[in-house]
């Protein structure tokens, strides 16, 4: 069995879609000749689908519109979302296109009563913005469904909030393994015994009660991977717009080089420094098992890709740089220290601390003061901890932290430390942290590309 997840970037556009049309059909081939020559053992394909470009980010304006009271300006932004999908449906030329524009328009209805709602009680809760977030998965998993069965390639359609059960914490909604288990093997073998893609949505689930959660930006490698481990799959591929992971991201720096190999922890860090490609917990599911996993693209005509795995071989060699990231408009906020003994939080606090660092902020402490970095997308989430939680707290301007990843092998890192700080002498750097096996340069917002593209240059010679 195999588990694809296919990206939003690839899925905008008809040429995207004709390739997943295509990789899909060879590799059907491919598990009937598996599932024929196996005495044991389950065959198939699971495709975890992403939403469709920046439909996730225009959904989330749309909300904000509404809770505004903006009514009008956020339905025209669903509007012209969905209006997005008819357009890139209609460069496909589906014998049933009627129909799919029939589910677009229910899933289109079901999303303006939800801003309605909004825009009445002008409050987005964290659980409504789950709910309108995840129309976007919704949204391509119709279309992909009504390109596969046009050209001919058996699908069923399994809503991910039937089989993906995660907590309550919505935004960032941890899924549990048990129960995601006994219900993905009801509802996914089935079809994978009649010879059926199984396409689910990722990025979603639902609570036991089926109130719909996300699991956090990019998670959908996350569906992929978790789905992957409770089937027992023997593969992973996320096919993305590029052959893997480079050593930046192609479109800050002019060509970065492609990282032939990466463990899942380095993977995984690398996702959480601000890499828009990887989800930062996406290989958890797969630490236990013998799933492979690799990175692609389906427009390479070269075996060209990034495999990620549990380890690698590299006892004794020294520290090597690995990979840059950057995460930009963060919002920095000082917390007032603690007016109990020796600084200590009070208990009722340290649960909201813990939440916080679970959105994967980032966080130092001098004597008088903490700070934390939090992003764009966690604000309001990340407030609403604070205010929950009695701290005193101010934000700043915005800022950008470049993180140059390590390969660490036991060695001192000071030279690297050094070295960035020489290389960064002509920005306005407010600190470097060392964060994991990651350094982390904290500079103003306006300075985050052009520090990004100098490190590069100087760490990594283009």
């Amino acid at each position: 069995m195999i588990v694809y997840k296919f990206g939003g970037a690839l899925a905008r556009s008809k040429r995207g879609l004709e390739a997943l049309v295509r990789i899909l059909d060879e590799a059907q081939k491919r598990e009937a000749i598996r599932a024929r020559r196996a005495a044991t053992g389950q065959s198939g394909i699971v495709l975890v689908a992403s939403a469709i470009g920046h439909t996730t980010r225009y959904l989330a304006r749309a909300a904000e519109l509404a809770e505004e009271g903006r009514l009008k300006e956020a339905e025209d932004v669903l509007s012209r979302t969905v209006a997005q999908h008819e357009q890139l449906a209609a460069t496909l030329r589906l014998d049933r296109e009627a129909a799919l524009f029939e589910r677009f328009e229910s899933i289109s209805n079901q999303t303006a009563s939800l801003l309605e709602g909004i825009a009445i009680v002008r409050e987005l809760s964290l659980r409504t913005r789950d709910a309108v977030l995840a129309q976007g998965e919704l949204l391509a998993t119709a279309l992909i469904e009504a390109l596969l069965k046009d050209r001919g390639i058996p699908v069923r359609f399994i809503d991910a909030r039937n089989i993906i059960v995660t907590d309550e914490t919505f935004g960032h909604a941890v899924p549990n393994i048990k129960e995601t288990g006994a219900r993905t093997e009801r509802a996914i073998l089935p079809a994978l015994r009649r010879s059926e893609v199984a396409l689910v949505p990722g990025f979603i689930g639902a609570t036991r009660d089926g109130i719909t959660t996300t699991m956090g930006s990019e998670s959908s490698d996350l569906s992929a991977t978790l789905l992957a481990s409770v089937l027992g799959a023997t593969e992973v591929i996320i096919w993305k717009m590029l052959p893997g992971l480079y050593t930046a991201d192609p479109e800050f720096v002019k060509a970065p080089k492609l990282i032939r190999t990466l463990t899942f922890d380095e993977a995984e860090e690398l996702g959480r420094r601000g890499a828009r490609v990887l989800f930062p917990a996406f290989a958890h599911p797969l630490r236990s098992g013998t799933t492979s996993l690799r990175i692609g693209t389906p427009f390479s005509k070269t075996f060209r890709h990034t495999v990620l795995q549990q380890e690698l071989p590299d006892a004794g060699r020294p520290t090597k740089p690995l990979a840059l990231a950057i995460e930009q408009r963060l919002v920095p906020v000082t917390i007032e220290a603690s007016k109990e003994p020796a600084g200590r939080l009070r208990q009722s606090q340290t649960q909201h601390i813990s939440n916080l660092h679970a959105m994967g902020i980032l966080s130092w402490t001098t004597a008088s003061e903490s700070n934390i970095l939090i992003r764009k997308e966690d604000r309001r989430a990340a407030i609403a901890e604070l205010q929950a939680g009695d701290f005193h707290f101010s934000e700043g301007p915005p800022v950008s932290a470049v993180s140059l990843l390590l390969r660490k092998n036991g060695s001192d890192t000071t030279e690297f430390v050094s070295g960035m700080g020489r290389s960064l002498r002509s920005f306005r750097l407010y600190g470097i942290l060392p964060v994991e096996n990651s350094l982390v340069a904290i500079v103003q917002d306006s300075e985050g590309i052009p520090a990004l593209r100098k490190l590069h240059r100087d760490v990594f010679g283009r």
